[in-house]
C-alpha cells in the first residue's frame, strides 16, 4: 500500500491555471491528473438514459490520469495535432485502477517506452467507478461506467478541443467491453461524432456467459438485459459507420470464443478489423498479457511483435477509409 501511495502522490499535482505534471514515474514519460466533469443530460441517448433512470444512477466528477512524454509539457501534447488515446481499464468492472502501478493502463510493461512511438502522443486513462460484487449499491452499477466515459469523450471534444480524428479509442478486457459500449453509443444516438478507431485488448464482449458473477453490475436490470447489444456485442452486428478496428489478444485465451464471434460480426458489416492473435505465450497469461510483467519478462519477442504491429496499425490509420 505504501507503494501505491506513493506512486497516486506522485501522481497528483495542479498545472498553472488547471493542472501541472508531476514527476514521471519514468524518465521517457509524466503524468497528471484532471477532473473530468458530468455530461448534460441531453447528450445521452435513450438506452442509456432509460438505465440510469430506473437504477437511479448519475455520474458525478470523474479522474483521467494523463500519461505523456517527458518534456512535452502536457497542454503541448494534448494540442500536439497527433494521435490521443481515451484508455479504460480492465478488472471485470470490480478491480483496477488508473491510480495502481499494478493496475489498469500503468501495468502495460510496454506502455512508458512506448508511449510516442507505438500509441499516442499522449493519452487519458478513465478511473471509472467499479460497480459491486452484489446487487446491494445501485449507484454503482451500470450505465454509470458508459456515463463516465462519454463524459470523458466529451471533455476531449469540447473542453480541450480535440478532433475526434485524433482520438483512439483503448480499452483491456473489460475496459474493452466499455470500449465497445460507447462506440455503440456514439454511433446510435448520433449526439457526438465519432473517434478514429479503436484498439481492443482481449475485448470481454459476451457479458451472457458470465451471468451468475454480475450481479452488482446489472443492479435492478433484469438478467436478460445481458444477451442485449451493449451488455454482449459479440452477439449482434455493430451499428454502420463502424471505425478501424485492432483487436489483439492471446491464441486460445479464455474469451477466445466471444472475440472471434465479436471479429465476425465486425467484418459481416463490413468494418476494417485488423486481428493478431499472441501464440507463444502461456495459457494462464494469454489474457489481457500486456499487463503481467511476467509476459514482458519471459516472451520479450512476443510483446515486441504486439509492439511493432500496434505501432504500424497506427501508421496506417490515417489512410484507413471508414465504412
Amino acid at each position: 500500500m505504501k507503494r501505491v501511495s506513493r506512486f497516486i502522490g506522485r501522481l497528483r499535482g495542479k498545472r498553472e491555471g488547471n493542472l501541472q505534471a508531476v514527476a514521471p514515474v519514468q524518465v521517457v514519460t509524466a503524468t497528471a491528473i484532471e477532473t473530468i466533469h458530468p455530461l448534460a443530460h441531453d447528450l445521452v441517448g435513450n438506452d442509456i438514459q432509460r438505465w440510469a433512470d430506473k437504477l437511479g444512477v448519475a455520474s458525478g466528477p470523474v479522474d483521467g490520469v494523463w500519461w505523456y512524454p517527458e518534456g512535452d509539457g502536457l497542454i503541448q501534447a494534448q494540442q500536439s495535432g497527433h494521435w490521443v488515446g481515451l484508455h479504460f481499464h480492465g478488472g471485470g468492472y470490480v478491480l483496477g485502477s488508473v491510480k495502481d502501478e499494478f493496475s489498469g493502463f500503468t501495468r502495460n510493461p510496454g506502455f512508458t517506452p512506448h508511449v510516442r512511438i507505438t500509441y499516442c502522443v499522449c493519452k487519458t486513462a478513465l478511473e471509472y467507478t467499479l460497480s459491486p460484487r452484489q446487487a446491494d449499491d445501485t449507484k454503482r452499477s451500470f450505465p454509470v461506467q458508459i456515463l463516465e466515459a462519454l463524459s470523458a469523450y466529451h471533455y476531449l471534444l469540447n473542453v480541450l478541443r480535440i478532433s475526434p480524428e485524433r482520438i483512439i479509442l483503448i480499452g483491456d478486457s473489460a475496459g474493452g467491453h466499455l470500449a465497445l459500449a460507447l462506440q455503440r453509443h456514439l454511433l446510435e444516438s448520433g449526439k457526438m461524432p465519432t473517434p478514429r478507431g479503436l484498439i481492443l485488448l482481449s475485448p470481454w464482449c459476451d457479458l451472457s456467459v458470465e451471468r451468475d458473477r454480475l450481479k452488482g453490475f446489472l443492479g435492478s436490470l433484469p438478467v436478460e438485459e445481458l444477451w442485449t447489444p451493449y451488455f454482449s456485442p459479440a452477439l449482434h452486428p455493430p451499428p454502420s459507420c463502424w471505425p478501424p478496428t485492432l483487436v489483439y489478444s492471446g491464441k486460445d485465451e479464455i474469451f477466445a470464443t466471444s472475440i472471434s464471434a465479436l471479429v465476425s460480426q465486425l467484418r459481416d458489416a463490413g468494418a476494417n478489423i485488423t486481428t493478431y492473435e499472441a501464440v507463444d505465450i502461456l495459457p494462464r497469461y494469454k489474457h489481457d498479457f500486456l499487463i503481467h510483467n511476467a509476459v514482458e519478462r519471459t516472451w520479450p519477442d512476443e510483446v515486441g511483435k504486439c509492439w511493432a504491429r500496434i505501432k504500424v496499425w497506427i501508421g496506417t490509420l490515417a489512410s484507413l477509409e471508414d465504412t
